[in-house]
């Protein structure tokens, strides 16, 4: 069994209201976070986004894949869905899935050293 270290921008994303995150924060994370990056956001968006990290910390992935899908169909430009859907497939082991989601969130967001899809790793 391989054992795959928790993505950073899980840590960002879901751990906000743990306290914090190990490594340095070399990147404003408003950058990733639509809730404060000046997009529209929708009550809506922003709902969807809430219950699908709720969802996957409580290690509900079938309900977290369907919140994390209805932000990207909501915010098709945003890559916060994108790796939520990234961090589903790969918490399954469907690794190309995940690499496919990832690709796509790196895509929105280029330059974007949070999106990292392990711990330490540069994209």
């Amino acid at each position: 069994m391989t054992i795959r270290p928790i993505p950073l921008l899980t840590c960002v994303l879901v751990s906000l209201s743990l306290g914090a995150c190990s490594p340095p924060d070399d990147q404003r994370t408003d950058t990733l976070d639509p809730t404060t990056a000046g997009r529209d956001v929708t009550a809506e968006a922003r709902a969807q986004l809430d219950s699908g990290n709720a969802a996957f910390r409580a290690r509900d992935l079938d309900a977290a894949l369907v919140h994390f899908t209805r932000v990207i169909e909501l915010m098709p430009d945003d890559p916060t869905g994108w790796f939520g859907v990234y961090m589903v497939h790969d918490a399954r082991g469907n690794h190309a899935a995940a690499d496919s989601a990832m690709t796509i969130a790196r895509s929105l967001a280029p330059g974007a050293s949070l999106i990292r899809d392990t711990l330490g790793e540069m994209p």
